[in-house]
């Protein structure tokens, strides 16, 4: 069944989203030297990751005057359930412009789940070479993980049951910002 047909519940919208962005954007800010942010640059995971990534860069460079580069990452084929799955998945592009090596690296995701996708990425940012450090940022943190693995920056966490999948749309994919439930 596709997820657009499954039953589903809103949960944050609007100007919500936009504050959660905001209080990220401002923690890393805080956490970072200008010159850290200097070395800094995000890399959102593909796809919901890549707008967060956008937008707090923007946010960064507004509050700071320092411009961190943004990249993307596409995890598909590093996901262990590649193969498993009923349809096929859709590959997205991988765009890392600037060297990794030694730089800090903030991946960006909009929900953390389980875990899987964030352990995906670290794997898929070892063939682009050895960054300085790694720190993650999420606009959801849904709890309940499968691996041992937090966000260090996080806009909005939230209690769903087990049963209930958490999604989000962005305006730059479906024209609103919204994070809704999803029955599994």
């Amino acid at each position: 069944m596709d997820e657009e047909k499954k039953p589903h519940e809103m949960m944050i919208e609007g100007s919500r989203i936009s504050n959660a962005i905001s209080q990220i954007a401002h923690s890393i800010c805080c956490s970072f030297s200008k010159d850290d942010l200097a070395n800094a640059a995000l890399i959102g995971i593909q796809a919901g990751g890549v707008p967060l990534a956008r937008r707090i860069s923007r946010l960064v460079q507004a509050e700071t005057g320092c411009r961190i580069e943004v990249g993307s990452l596409d995890i598909t084929m590093y996901r262990d359930d590649f193969g498993t799955r009923p349809a096929l998945p859709i590959i997205r592009e991988t765009e890392i412009p600037f060297d990794i090596n030694g730089k800090i690296i903030i991946l960006t995701d909009d929900v953390l789940q389980s875990g899987r996708s964030v352990r995906a990425a670290l794997d898929a940012l070892t063939d682009f070479g050895r960054p300085g450090q790694i720190r993650l940022a999420a606009l959801i943190d849904r709890g309940q993980r499968e691996y041992p693995i937090h966000a260090d920056f996080v806009g909005e966490t939230v209690q769903v049951e087990k049963d209930w999948r958490v999604c989000m749309d962005w305006v730059e994919f479906s024209g609103t910002d919204c994070v809704y439930k999803i029955k599994r």
